[in-house]
């Protein structure tokens, strides 16, 4: 004897409401993320400006922080004058851009030496600021 069921065949429902939270929740992850990618370890005061750029995602960092030498760092790691030139020669293999963050009250002539050197090494340069307000 063969019992027969009531049931009928169903295919499963994929539930979509949870799916798309899951997906929005995700998007909302990923471009309030995007915002700290650019941060170095070291804290800089960085001057204002009214234009902006987009960031250099692959880009070197080096961070001018004021001092009576004015101290640099060449991806969060302390470097002197005489040793950024070979590290720059490194360098260029894994990304030809570099961001520059120089704080407000760096000597505006290190700056430019830095720029100078990194320009000679073939880089292209970027100086980091913070949006002005409206």
């Amino acid at each position: 004897m063969k019992l027969e069921s009531t049931l009928s065949d169903r295919v499963g429902m994929l539930y979509t409401a949870p799916l798309v939270d899951v997906i929005l929740l995700l998007l909302i992850f990923f471009l309030f993320g995007s915002n700290l990618v650019l941060k170095s370890g070291v804290a800089v005061n960085l001057p204002s400006s009214a234009s902006s750029l987009p960031s250099a995602e692959d880009a070197h960092i080096i961070t001018l922080i004021p001092s009576e030498t004015a101290e640099f760092y060449f991806n969060d790691e302390r470097v002197d004058l005489a040793r950024l030139a070979p590290r720059l020669e490194e360098a260029i293999k894994r990304s030809d851009q570099v961001v520059i963050l120089g704080d407000e009250t760096v000597d505006y002539g290190a700056i430019m030496e830095i720029a100078k050197l990194v320009l000679n090494a073939g880089f292209e340069v970027s100086f980091a600021t913070k949006l002005e307000s409206p």
